[in-house]
């Protein structure tokens, strides 16, 4: 039992130093860059100043065009253009890499073989995104074996990552142009068939604006009436002293029935045949009709200006990219951090040890 107590010893005791040796000695050191961003969309209102405009966040969309921009870098896609430039399959391989973290395409272990999808492991295992929604910003981070390319490939993320968020939002606005499109040609033929509607009531009922002409005509009836009394004063006076039969009563006479049969004639028309009725039921159509023009034409207007600003849209970068801090180069190592690290092995592994001196005491007073 002697002899087993001092192998467990031995056996803690190696396993704690190799793994000493390992941390310090042969774990891959690497450095990380980072940089710190911000995506100020240009297409929404100003705040109060350039300053505020410029270091205030852009709310909860410019939040969501971060999230995205997060996937998007996290991607093969992402990736594939980082590979062209840093050969980062080479790397992940090579022996810039521990063997423990090494992939390799002649080895059994799956999660240790070169293909694609633990490359892509690797790579975002190295790769840092924190979103700040406080702020409105990014911290894109990224660790390497080398220094000086962690750095370049930071500055090569926020490079193609500003690239990509335009063509995001182009995409987005063509597809919202091609909406508008066929929107601003329904509305214009909205707009056409009600003016049209409109022509054809007033061809019809033979009138540009039927209240215009109630007004024109209300002021000749108006006309027509002080006309028609004075006429009958006129009439009533001469009866007096002159005889009806006389020519001149006979003509004020003629007047006076022209003007009774003008009268009568006006306001059948300003009535119509079956009168108020038909008069409001005229106005009506009328104001229907014309309300129904405006409407169409101020949608039609407003789908064009929209349209318009749109079209600008598409032909500018509306989301740009504001580094807050640069990418530098690291002076020394991120990871592993070594301390942290021995002190955690010596806590497990004597966690261990207890455990197993504990069993086997426990077998020993069994026996005993």
């Amino acid at each position: 039992m002697r002899f087993i107590t001092l192998f467990f010893k031995f056996l803690f005791l190696s396993l704690f130093v190799l793994t000493i040796y390992y941390i310090f000695y042969i774990e891959t050191e690497k450095y990380s860059s980072k940089s710190i961003i911000m995506i100020k969309d240009l297409s929404q209102k100003q705040s109060i100043s350039p300053l505020g405009s410029l270091l205030l966040p852009s709310g909860s969309k410019s939040m969501t065009d971060a999230k995205l921009l997060g996937v998007y870098i996290k991607s093969f896609d992402m990736f594939n253009v980082l590979n062209q430039e840093f050969n980062l399959t080479n790397y992940y391989k090579s022996n810039q890499i521990d063997f423990f973290h090494r992939l390799s395409d002649s080895i059994f272990l799956p999660s240790y073989l070169l293909n694609m999808q633990n490359v892509l492991s690797e790579y975002n295992r190295d790769l840092s995104i924190v979103y700040d929604e406080a702020s409105g910003t990014i911290e894109i981070g990224f660790a390497h074996a080398d220094a000086k390319t962690a750095q370049r490939i930071v500055q090569k993320i926020i490079d193609e990552s500003s690239k990509i968020l335009n063509l995001f939002e182009n995409k987005n606005t063509e597809v919202i142009l091609n909406f508008l499109k066929k929107q601003e040609h329904q509305k214009h033929q909205l707009f056409i068939d009600s003016l049209e509607e409109l022509l054809s009531y007033q061809n019809k009922n033979r009138t540009i604006d039927p209240k215009v002409d109630i007004e024109v005509k209300n002021k000749i009836l108006a006309g027509l009436e002080s006309e028609l009394i004075q006429k009958n004063v006129q009439y009533n006076s001469k009866a007096q002293y002159l005889n009806k039969k006389t020519a001149e009563m006979k003509l004020l006479m003629g007047n006076i029935k022209y003007i009774k049969k003008s009268i009568r004639k006006i306001k059948a028309s300003i009535t119509g045949d079956k009168g108020k009725k038909e008069l409001n039921a005229n106005m009506s159509d009328f104001t229907l009709l014309e309300s129904k023009v405006e409407f169409n034409k101020k949608l039609y207007i407003q789908t064009l200006v929209k349209l318009e600003e749109t079209k600008i849209l598409v032909s500018q970068n509306t989301k740009n990219l504001i580094v807050v801090t640069k990418a530098q180069v690291a002076d020394s190592y991120s990871h592993p951090n070594k301390i942290k690290d021995s002190f955690s092995i010596f806590i497990i592994l004597s966690f261990l040890y207890g455990i197993m001196t504990l069993i086997f005491t426990i077998i020993r007073d069994h026996k005993d």
